[in-house]
């Protein structure tokens, strides 16, 4: 057993010193193994020259940069090799293919690859290599797409390419085919091509007129916005002004031109297309500026000098450092604190990154100096607001060369990643609360909020800039915070009307919308557009909560009148049937009780009110039927007393109205109108139905002096309140916080949607883009919890059924005084027909007095 543990334990330490087992460039020299490849070279000699000379040439350069130490050279003819792990460095000259082949075995073991491979081939990843593909002069610019496509510098998955049908076929397709070609270690984008040629011509006027053609029938909607243009400079602006023509450069399109003439061999310069940029537009141009009077050397001994060179200059930095760490530090900590092989790759591709930088930006580089490519970006958005006028201006966004690959300051397109990039533009508003809020700080600075200023706020946290406000000295902010309550400003506030000075600004363009609530119309159409709507308002009306029903015949409401009328008859019935059985029937004892109907129908009566009586039928057959009786009495006296508890308890409501129709059901009973100046009338007018017509017919138009009078009338019932839904649920707020109690029902009929929105310039191209962010906004619920905490949500009064019930309560003289009546006309009743008695005694008595009586003895 304890054999095998000290087998383990000497196999995680080998395991663990074979993880480590890299030599540090004190204790030996760094090695490289190079693989060259016979299939990059056009013929067998020149691959056998490479391949003897390079040892000798890759020592001699080492030599002449490092001084201090040599590199260890190992050179492989065969390209099938699985592990690098006991070198440094490895520098292959090889097919693409083969390239990214040898990168992974050498990926695998954490080594620095330098790489020089064939035309039109993706670079190797900053972090794992130095790649340099042979790229001959004049056909560099699909390489150019490649390295745009490898640094991610571009996000299009569909493009359309235009150029003129001089463009060689050869050209036109490695491009595209650098466009569109999945990438190694890249998630591969399925990026659709669209090719237009238009025809070449030496007369300016028909190029402009082909160039014309061929846009006015492009299919945006179904190609896309992307645009990639192959041109000269003079075509170039030809395009241009085209596409400001048509309004095709738009802010949600993209527009990158490729310059192809050097700028040395034309006299046109990059800067005069500044002219020809439209305000929001997203323009960028790859302009040659190779120096086609240098002389360029590309071949691959001189890139083989410059890569070998920069890595021996690293390696003799690194060596440099350790020597330094080691200095100071025991030889036990220099092991443990010095670099693992993964953290040296790393330092020795940034030295020679480093290096390949310097000497490019310095002399211009060693190899193919004269291949330079130039990017410039257009800065147009927002610059009409800042300037009053159009003050689009290019900056230089990064360099193209063959050794370093893309060199990018910035972006291509600039506002598609970055915005406004931070700007600060003009909005315009005024003071309408709830939509737009102005109120004053302590130290008198106004803040702005409201519904509308989430909406903007949000806007320009998504669209990259910051917002001043611009308000018309007219506007009412200090007596609104001061003086006013939320419920007279809500009441009073509108979205059908707009300052005069805000529409000014907006039309002359000097704010890039107002920032205020405006509902959708047609007028001023000419000169103003409206965004997405921001709410949509629906209209609703106001009602009186509906009321308690009379109390006076609560005693009959467990029964309706069929039930009464049926136990009416029943007691009817019953008595004279008791009568007659009791009367016929054998064992009749004659009782003076039950010798006649009616004495029948007040004992069936004072049983129905369990009230027994004296005289009990001595017949089975009478005592049958009436315990049958008896038995339906109980039964309906059980009912009877349950369901009056419940009457007593929860009384009858007036049914609410809540709906258009019932409104119009009631029209005898109360009237109904808007405000003045509602875009409801205009709805009302263009509706379809012709229960909207009947009820604009007979509405009654509201002027703002007349709203308390009005409120008065609809906690009356007298009158319904037709307006906004959110407006409405603000006066029954108020209303509950003030009496403490609900005096208003709201309808649960929503009709007539008024949509509410914010202005724009009519010709402003930011609307597009704008309208897509409120669509997002839509979509992921800020809109609903904006409102939210703006708009009152449902409390006790919005829900109908609260607004009907009762809590627990006793029973009144009101809940009794239906049958306090009918005992007030018992007792009359029962006076007058004692009255009647006494009269019919009367004359009963004196009619026997005038009959003669024989005397008889």
């Amino acid at each position: 057993m304890d054999m095998i543990s000290v087998l383990f334990l000497a196999w995680i330490v080998n395991s663990i010193d074979a993880f480590n087992d890299f030599p540090s460039l004190i204790s030996a020299n760094a090695s490289m193994a190079v693989v060259i490849e016979k299939n990059l070279f056009d013929n067998k000699a020149e691959y056998r020259d490479v391949v003897r000379n390079i040892y000798n040439f890759i020592a001699n350069i080492t030599r002449e940069e490092m001084h201090m130490s040599d590199i260890d050279v190992h050179v492989f003819r065969d390209t099938d090799i699985d592990s690098f792990r006991d070198y440094t460095a490895l520098l292959s000259v090889a097919t693409c293919h083969q390239m990214w082949s040898l990168h992974n075995a050498a990926r695998k073991d954490e080594i620095v690859h330098l790489a020089i491979t064939e035309q039109d081939c993706p670079r190797l990843p900053d972090s794992e290599g130095v790649s340099v593909p042979l790229v001959s002069s004049g056909k560099e610019l699909s390489q150019i797409f490649f390295d745009i496509r490898t640094a991610d510098a571009l996000f299009w998955n569909n493009v359309n390419i235009l150029h003129d049908d001089t463009f060689d076929r050869d050209t036109i397709n490695r491009v595209t085919k650098a466009i569109s070609v999945s990438l190694p270690n890249k998630r591969f984008n399925l990026v659709s091509r669209a090719l237009f040629a238009y025809k070449h011509t030496d007369s300016e006027r028909n190029r402009r007129y082909y160039i014309k053609e061929m846009l006015e029938n492009f299919h945006v909607d179904q190609l896309g916005k992307c645009f990639l243009v192959i041109v000269t400079i003079d075509a170039a602006a030809d395009v241009m002004e085209a596409a400001k023509i048509l309004n095709m450069a738009q802010p949600d399109s993209q527009w990158l031109y490729i310059i192809t003439d050097t700028v040395t061999g034309n006299s046109t310069n990059i800067t005069s297309l500044v002219d020809l940029l439209s305000e929001g537009s997203n323009v960028a141009f790859i302009y040659n500026a190779t120096n086609s009077d240098a002389y360029c050397n590309n071949s691959l001994m001189c890139h083989i000098k410059e890569l070998v060179a920069a890595l021996a200059n690293a390696l003799k930095l690194s060596l440099m450092t350790e020597i330094e760490l080691y200095s100071h530090v025991s030889d036990e900590e220099f092991e443990i604190i010095r670099l693992s092989k993964r953290e040296r790759r790393r330092e020795i591709l940034k030295l020679i990154k480093t290096k390949l930088v310097e000497d490019t930006f310095a002399t211009g580089g060693v190899c193919g100096k004269c291949l330079f490519w130039r990017f410039a970006s257009a800065i147009t958005w927002g610059n009409f607001f800042i300037h009053g006028k159009n003050t689009a201006h290019l900056i230089d966004s990064g360099s193209w060369f063959p050794t370093l690959g893309m060199n990018l300051t910035d972006v291509i397109f600039p506002h598609i990643v970055h915005g406004f990039r931070g700007i600060d533009l003009p909005v315009a508003t005024y003071h309408n609360p709830p939509w737009q809020i102005i109120s004053l700080t302590d130290s008198g600075k106004k803040e702005y909020g409201g519904l509308v200023f989430d909406v903007v706020k949000y806007l320009a946290k998504k669209m990259n800039f910051t917002y001043s406000v611009l308000s018309p000295a007219s506007n009412r902010t200090i007596k609104f915070t001061r003086n006013e309550s939320e419920t007279e400003v809500v009441l009073t506030s509108t979205t059908r009307e707009i300052p005069p000075e805000i529409l000014d600004m907006v039309v002359g363009k000097r704010v890039l919308l107002a920032a205020c609530a405006y509902t959708v119309n047609n007028r001023g159409r000419k000169e103003i557009n409206f965004t997405l709507p921001i709410f949509i308002q629906t209209y609703s009306f106001l009602t009186a909560k509906p009321g308690q029903l009379t109390r006076a015949l609560l005693f009959a409401a467990p029964f309706a009148k069929e039930t009464w009328a049926c136990l009416a008859a029943s007691i009817i019935i019953m008595g004279p049937s008791l009568y007659l059985i009791h009367k016929y029937s054998p064992s009749n004892a004659k009782m003076s009780g039950l010798n006649s109907s009616w004495r029948c129908v007040w004992y069936i009566y004072g049983a129905l009110l369990q009230q027994g009586g004296v005289y009990l039928p001595h017949s089975d057959s009478a005592r049958l039927l009436v315990g049958i009786w008896w038995l339906v009495v109980m039964v309906v006296v059980a009912t009877y007393s349950g369901s009056l508890v419940a009457f007593l308890t929860f009384p009858n409501m007036d049914s609410a109205i809540l709906t258009v129709n019932a409104l119009l059901a009631n029209k005898n009973r109360l009237t109904w109108g808007f405000p003045n100046g509602s875009y409801l009338e205009e709805y009302l007018k263009n509706a379809e139905e012709e229960k909207y017509h009947i009820l604009l017919k007979r509405a009654i138009i509201h002027n703002a002096t007349q709203e308390p009078e009005i409120i008065k009338k609809v906690k009356a019932g007298k009158h319904a309140l037709i307006d906004w839904r959110s407006t409405l649920r603000f006066l029954m707020r108020s209303d509950l916080l003030t009496t403490k109690g609900c005096s208003f029902s709201l309808s649960t009929d929503k009709f007539m949607d008024e949509p509410i929105a914010m202005i724009i310039a009519q010709d402003s191209p930011y609307l597009k883009i704008i309208n897509a962010e409120l669509h997002r906004m839509h979509e992921s619920g800020l809109m609903n919890k904006w409102i939210t905490e703006q708009i009152p949500t449902k409390d006790k009064c919005s829900d109908i059924s609260a607004t009907q019930s009762v809590n627990e309560r006793k029973v009144n003289v009101t809940d009794m005084q239906g049958i306090f009546f009918v005992l007030f006309m018992g007792v009359t009743g029962s006076i007058f027909l004692l009255c009647c008695e006494f009269y019919w005694h009367r004359r009963q008595v004196a009619k026997r007095r005038k009959l003669i009586q024989p005397f008889l003895s």
